[in-house]
């Protein structure tokens, strides 16, 4: 990664440790947590797993965690998993953005996080801003 980007990325959905499926656990397994977090947006539900649409400031928040990312590999298995490819973003699934993160303990700092890149439109918003295992089933 270069110095310039963000070594942390705000996860708020399966690839939170212990939500992590078994094709991705081992890989969140290499990050370490600083700490329960929000960034500004909506959260909704997709099947299988959550996405977000990022906002500006103010509004709502989606809740989650900030984990440390080691290396440049892991950041890639990541991008793998979230069908993130920087050289096609119009074709990913998620893309991977800036955003500022509002630490539960206080302070911000600047991460990666993976924002749903299709339509929202037939998806249902998750109003609490937080994912559960449970949301998959409804």
């Amino acid at each position: 990664m270069l110095d310039t980007e963000p070594s942390h990325l705000f996860v708020y959905g399966t690839l939170r440790p212990g939500l992590a499926p078994p094709l991705i656990a081992e890989v969140v397994g290499r990050t370490s947590v600083v700490g329960a977090a929000t960034v500004c947006g909506k959260l909704y539900h997709l099947g299988a797993y959550p996405g977000c649409k990022l906002e500006e400031e103010g509004g709502d928040v989606i809740h989650g965690m900030v984990l440390t990312i080691p290396d440049a590999a892991t950041l890639a298995r990541l991008d793998w998993y979230e069908d993130y490819v920087a050289s096609d973003a119009a074709g990913s699934l998620f893309v991977r953005r800036r955003a500022v993160a509002r630490l539960e303990g206080g302070g911000e700092m600047a991460v990666w996080v993976y924002e749903y890149n299709r339509s929202v439109f037939t998806a249902r918003l998750i109003a609490s801003g937080r994912y559960d295992r449970g949301h998959e089933e409804e």
